[in-house]
C-alpha cells in the first residue's frame, strides 16, 4: 500500500467538499452554512497534512537518522513547524 493512501482518501473528500462550497456560493446559500463547510474542509486538509508529516517522520527522517545524516531533515521539519505555528 502506498504510504500516502490515507491522505489521498482524505484529500479526495476535501475536494468534494470544496465543490460543494463552490455550489453553495453560486447558489447564494446562507453565509454561516458556507463558512461551516469551509471549516470542515480545512479540518480535512489539516488531517491529511498531519498524516503526511507523520509518514515523513516515520520514513524519510528515520532513514536519515539511521544514515547519520538527519540535519537537513530536521531543518525541514523546523521550517514546516514555524510555518504551521504562525
Amino acid at each position: 500500500m502506498h504510504k500516502h493512501h490515507e491522505a489521498v482518501k482524505t484529500v479526495k473528500i476535501a475536494s468534494g467538499q470544496i465543490q460543494s462550497v463552490l455550489k453553495m456560493l453560486e447558489e447564494g446559500r446562507y453565509c454561516m452554512d458556507i463558512s461551516t463547510q469551509i471549516q470542515a474542509t480545512i479540518a480535512l486538509l489539516k488531517k491529511a497534512q498531519t498524516n503526511i508529516l507523520g509518514e515523513h517522520l516515520k520514513t524519510c527522517v528515520m532513514e536519515s537518522i539511521e544514515k547519520k545524516d538527519a540535519e537537513h531533515k530536521i531543518d525541514e521539519i523546523n521550517i514546516m513547524l514555524k510555518s504551521l505555528l504562525k
